[in-house]
């Protein structure tokens, strides 16, 4: 089984994780990627450059003279059968690259997120919701990261045949967690509480209900951050690294630095709300199944239905009314030891592969063999 992964971002720990969990259930990986802003080498991979970045008109004109690199690269790999394409941008840009051509593929189209101009109204939106049912007609595997977005976007916008696979953000490649948990020192006296910001910052309301409450409560709170922010949230990113009782760790390598920043955290900030109103309420983040492996209980909000039914199934957190300074203030100066114990114990009964493994990759490849012959 030869497998083509399209990547529309290759420096990122969901990439990563999609390329160690495919490596290991195939005979051949070839890769093909634009990157954010380090262009990470594989092997067998061909980088397409940088990537635009929110500016959709400039995405799709590059998206355009990019078909004919696509193609050559297509052509010149002929004993690929199978591809999978992480994205909307890139899995147009197959579709498009190969609509004239007379080879068939296996083709499986990856969702994580379902960007706000998807589900508009406006023309541009329409626009893109045509192109996307284009490429569902010839998707022959459907994945998403949450349940969710089946139910409750693709069920509703499109018709499509393709078979359903849910691909979790689960930690990637597999961890032993008793080993993890032995060597974790994230103990507590009730004093201060550590609180968790990992992965790409983009949540301008996350950024800023942290930065209030370290304010209000500095004797109280400390947070933690790892990571990288984005453009837009840079001014209120800024504002709470300056204060002193922040702690920014910095860019991490995933997954070698996840037991070194986790061992730093009491509880972790599970909310999201950078795709408001309704992809935020939809998605599950990495940092749930990271903070999930390494036993650190989980705080958001109702708004994010996704992650408290999550959270709530399995009794490993919090989820607090609504999300303002109020709810977290009165929340954090109530938490008493016994009650962070009390969840931090639940985690205890819970298999590793709830956070970790490669299994649901497993499970799709395997019933993609199964209809190669």
């Amino acid at each position: 089984m030869n497998l083509l992964c399209l990547f529309f971002v290759i420096d990122n720990s969901l990439t990563k994780r999609r390329i160690l969990a495919f490596k290991k259930n195939v005979d051949k990986l070839t890769i093909v990627s634009y990157y954010r802003v380090v262009d990470v080498e594989y092997e067998n991979h061909y980088s397409l450059g940088k990537s635009q970045q929110k500016h959709y008109i400039r995405r799709f004109i590059k998206l355009i003279f990019d078909i004919p690199r696509l193609s050559r690269i297509l052509s010149n790999n002929p004993d690929i059968n199978i591809v999978y394409a992480w994205n909307f941008d890139i899995a147009l840009l197959f579709r498009l690259a190969t609509f004239f051509s007379k080879r068939r593929y296996k083709f499986i189209y990856d969702v994580g997120d379902i960007k706000s101009i998807l589900l508009s109204n406006s023309f541009t939106g329409k626009i893109l919701r045509i192109f996307e049912q284009f490429i569902l007609n010839n998707t022959d595997y459907l994945c998403v990261t949450s349940e969710d977005f089946i139910t409750n976007y693709f069920d509703k916008y499109y018709n499509f045949e393709a078979k359903t696979h849910v691909l979790e953000n689960k930690v990637s490649p597999l961890i032993d967690r008793e080993l993890i948990n032995n060597e974790l020192n994230n103990k507590v006296d009730g004093n201060k509480w550590k609180i968790g910001l990992t992965g790409l910052f983009r949540c301008n309301i996350s950024l800023q209900l942290l930065s209030e409450l370290a304010t209000r409560l500095p004797e109280n709170i400390e947070i933690i951050l790892a990571g990288r922010p984005e453009k837009h949230v840079k001014e209120i990113f800024d504002r709470l690294t300056s204060l002193e009782n922040t702690t920014y760790v910095g860019k991490y390598k995933y997954p070698d630095d996840l037991p070194n920043i986790y061992s730093k955290i009491n509880i972790i900030w599970s909310a999201d709300f950078s795709e408001l109103p309704l992809n935020s309420k939809w998605l599950l983040p990495n940092r749930i199944y990271e903070a999930g492996l390494f036993s650190v209980p989980q705080l958001c909000f109702w708004d994010n239905e996704a992650i408290s039914k999550y959270i709530k199934a399995l009794n490993i957190g919090w989820v607090l009314e609504e999300a303002n300074i109020k709810y977290l203030e009165k929340f954090f100066l109530s938490l008493t030891v016994e009650q962070y114990l009390q969840i931090k114990s639940n985690y205890s009964g819970l298999p590793s592969d709830q956070f970790s493994g490669d299994e649901q990759v497993k499970l799709l490849l395997d019933d993609v063999k199964s209809e190669l012959h």
